[in-house]
């Protein structure tokens, strides 16, 4: 017997272009955006400003966001997201284009805050789709191709948006970005998913009732609950000692601005290299206990990060935690796809995402706080994060519901039914 190929499965092309050009517009929205601001403004509080107001309401509403999906068909609902962020972003171009009067900074937070509202939306519906729009068995494979493409949007994005700033009007800009967003849709169009994958939720008394739901759920299965607790780990004490630790790190070592962005670029790509291994391990599907591990690497590369003192060692371990988080998500991801009744999957990927994308805000404040207090210096933050991550995940192999996940008898099927294909 041999796998179906993933790229046989009519959604999946659509699917995996959809979300790799929607995650390159992301890339290179806030690049352009950031830029835009401090244009316009000539003020950092501007834009400090601007990126909280694009990051709030992902922490505010997600979990609504997901309610959402659990009542509505995620294709449509993310149709809308891709779409409303296209609408959006050529308004701004539109009134560029034609105003004579200055723009006010106001505008931008609005943009902003709009954004951030359709991101709280969009990242758990992202997610959802994919066991909508793809057999169980194929999950492995298609988030890795999924989830490398985004890593790689990471590091075309910037570069995307250096190339297009180049360009003299924003209004030109902003709509090649929106562009990006509605090929997204199109490409998403091209989906179909069957009556019974719309999410059958019905409309129940009021949206926190069907949040609780989705909170009770992951607390009444054990493997969820410590999947949710080690990406809420992983998100607070990496993305804030990497984001504020490693530029002011860099900064005291006397490195140049062109090494932070080596530094950083290091993780994107060793995202990639590690979502590439991830398809050649099928997904890790056999082999999660060694989750824990690499899990555990993400924390280590940024400790071994923080000691060096020449900048090409720093690349290295920056990019072996960049490698280490693909080898760790994706696997995360399907297992969570996998075992969830589709019911109620909206709403825990929505807790999920919440966990390791929508606590940011909040790492970046501890973060802020400890360096201004004086608690850590930058290297100390970064030593102390990345031992804290390596340290917890790695216990997690002497956890009995980590070390038998596979043993989920939805697992167990999804796996028996990767197996059927063209017989040889």
């Amino acid at each position: 017997m041999k796998q179906t190929p993933v790229w046989h499965e009519p959604n999946f092309i659509p699917l995996w272009i959809g979300s790799s050009l929607s995650s390159l517009a992301d890339s290179a929205y806030y690049i352009v955006l950031a830029w835009f601001v401090l244009r316009l403004t000539h003020s950092d509080a501007d834009l400090a400003t601007t990126l909280l107001l694009a990051s709030l309401p992902r922490l505010l509403f997600m979990l609504i966001g997901g309610v959402a999906v659990d009542r509505i068909s995620p294709r449509l609902l993310m149709l809308a997201s891709l779409a409303i962020r296209a609408g959006i972003l050529l308004g701004l171009a539109a009134w560029l284009a034609q105003s004579r009067v200055s723009l006010h900074v106001t505008a931008l937070y609005v943009v902003a805050t709009l954004f951030g509202v359709v991101d709280a939306f969009y990242w758990p519906t992202q997610s959802a789709l994919v066991p909508h729009a793809l057999p169980a068995g194929t999950l492995p494979v298609a988030n890795s191709f999924i989830q490398t493409a985004q890593q790689l949007s990471m590091v075309l994005g910037p570069l995307l948006a250096g190339a297009v700033l180049q360009l003299r009007h924003f209004s030109w800009i902003f709509s090649i970005v929106a562009g990006l967003y509605a090929i997204s849709v199109a490409a998403i169009s091209f989906i179909r998913i069957g009556p019974a994958e719309l999410g059958e939720t019905a409309v129940r008394s009021n949206i926190w009732t069907e949040v609780g739901d989705g909170v009770r759920y992951v607390l009444g299965i054990r493997i969820l609950l410590f999947l949710m607790l080690t990406s809420m780990l992983i998100n607070l004490f990496f993305m804030g000692p990497v984001n504020i630790g490693l530029p002011s790190l860099v900064q005291d070592r006397g490195w140049s601005g062109t090494i932070y962005g080596y530094l950083e670029s290091a993780i994107g790509l060793g995202a990639v290299a590690g979502g590439g291994f991830t398809v050649l391990m099928k997904g890790m599907r056999g082999h999660f206990r060694w989750i824990a591990f690499s899990a555990a690497g993400i924390g280590l590369g940024l400790s071994a990060a923080s000691v060096v003192t020449h900048w090409e060692w720093g690349v290295v371990f920056m990019a072996a935690s960049g490698a280490a988080m693909s080898i760790t998500n994706i696997p995360v991801i399907t297992y969570v796809q996998t075992i969830v009744e589709k019911s109620m999957i909206g709403r825990v990927m929505s807790l999920l995402t919440l966990m390791s994308v929508g606590l940011t805000p909040v790492s970046y404040g501890l973060s802020a706080l400890i360096l201004r207090t004086r608690l850590l210096s930058p290297q100390g933050l970064m030593m102390v994060g990345g031992l804290v991550i390596a340290l917890f995940c790695a216990a997690l192999i002497f956890q009995p519901d980590f070390r038998h996940m596979e043993s989920n008898p939805r697992w167990k099927h999804a796996e028996l039914e990767s197996t059927e294909g063209v017989k040889q």
